[in-house]
């Protein structure tokens, strides 16, 4: 991989001398790895197990070359998993295009993108990179761009997916198999608002579309409507969002669902604040019709982000179930110029009822406190450390969902991470 790093800056180096037309040519990279000790991660771990060590490693390459009223942007990286490839192997299956996109700015308020590409709005909650994961998220796509005013900003995306696996398909019907948050899209379209000023004030307005397919190739329109607002004052400020999903997913349900957060961010000093907060997702009820999904999907969020980072819900799992509230504080305290420790807390709650007791009482509704510590620290401009360490303190209901009824007394998750990630103009 370094190699192939080495080789590509050689090329874009010598490209960028060879055409002195060019406005502008630069490159970045990102270099990271993280090691992490998991017991505990995304489900109970049982007795009896011990813990695991694995790193995780991204090496990403990216070249922005800009001219006149045109921009393409290119992305490769390799991620792995360290040991999963035999040091004499003469294969790489971990190299891929994360991106890999043309934008054309049309006038000075409208522009158009064509290509692989990430998209990312608001808070991330409905749609973002994914950035925690090392192979991140990115779609193929044409976005529109206008630039209403100085403050508003519209946005439209058409996505379309088909494979190359043509065995699958029907005489009546092409099949597109890929399924992402337990759905498979086959064309999602997004509409995106964005209002802000200099009073500290942002509005936007989301509405997504998902053309979802069966497995027999029947496809259903599955519609999320969302709304997110921040407002801040001198030492307060208030944001939050809400989202509605209507509609049918890919199982034919019939979808009805919601989200909702607000939070409140007390700005103590420079060096100092603290939000309180609390979200709901709803779920479905023990005695839900199947034929009904009342469980709010978050979709293509960096979920990472939001309810807890051991990555209980909604990360590679909880999707179609019981919901979640999640009450919360977080606090962010800056011990240096380049240090900065956050500490979180989550109580979580099933949204939706878990069933009954043995004597006919419901099952308690309380699945567990979380608490997450995170250190980061900056070395200079391109380097930075995170060192982080996770409890969760699971309840008789957490053990009902995640269906292991003999954890050990104590889960937990350490890690230690290190991002490397110079850019540089060459033209």
């Amino acid at each position: 991989m370094v190699k192939k790093i080495i080789i590509a800056g050689i090329l874009t180096f010598a490209f960028s001398n060879a055409h002195a037309q060019m406005d502008s040519l630069k490159m970045n990279f990102d270099l990271r790895s993280r090691g992490e000790l998991d017991n505990g991660v995304k489900t109970l771990i049982p007795k009896g197990k011990s813990a695991e060590t694995t790193i995780y490693s991204r090496a990403r390459l990216g070249v922005d070359y800009y001219y006149k009223n045109l921009e393409i942007y290119f992305s490769a990286q390799d991620v792995r998993t360290w040991g999963e490839t035999a040091s004499t192997t003469g294969k790489n299956q971990n190299f891929i295009l994360n991106e890999a996109w043309a934008k054309y700015q049309i006038s000075s308020k409208v522009g158009v993108k064509l290509g692989r590409q990430i998209l990312s709005y608001d808070d991330q909650r409905l749609i973002g990179p994914l950035d925690w994961s090392m192979q991140g998220r990115s779609f193929d796509a044409v976005k529109g761009i206008f630039n209403l005013n100085k403050n508003s900003k519209l946005e439209a995306v058409v996505t379309y997916n088909n494979d190359d696996n043509d065995a699958n398909d029907s005489k009546e019907r092409e099949i597109y198999g890929i399924a992402e948050s337990e759905e498979i899209t086959k064309s999602l379209q997004v509409l995106h608002y964005q209002y802000s000023n200099s009073n500290q004030f942002q509005f936007s307005t989301i509405v997504m579309n998902n053309v979802l397919q069966n497995l027999s190739g029947a496809h259903y329109d599955m519609l999320t409507v969302g709304v997110n607002f921040k407002k801040y004052f001198e030492n307060i400020g208030i944001f939050g969002s809400t989202y509605y999903q209507t509609g049918k997913n890919t199982q034919a349900q019939s979808k009805s669902a919601y989200q909702f957060s607000l939070n409140a961010d007390f700005i103590i000093s420079s060096k100092f604040h603290g939000i309180i907060g609390t979200e709901w997702l709803s779920g479905k009820n023990y005695d839900t019709s199947s034929g009904k999904n009342k469980s709010f999907s978050p979709l293509y969020g960096t979920n990472h982000i939001f309810n807890g980072y051991m990555d209980y819900f909604y990360v590679g799992n909880y999707f179609n179930s019981f919901g979640l509230n999640d009450y919360y504080l977080k606090t962010t305290t800056k011990l240096s110029p380049n240090s900065i420790l956050t500490a979180n807390l989550h109580a979580f709650t099933s949204n939706g009822k878990l069933g009954k007791t043995a004597k006919n009482e419901n099952i308690s509704s309380y699945l567990g406190t979380e608490v997450d510590f995170v250190f980061q620290h900056q070395f200079g401009k391109i380097i930075t450390l995170h060192l982080g360490h996770s409890f969760m303190f699971g309840s008789k209901s957490m053990e009902f969902i995640k269906n292991n009824y003999q954890p050990k007394d104590l889960q937990t998750w350490s890690w230690i991470g290190i991002k490397i990630a110079p850019q540089f103009k060459l033209k």
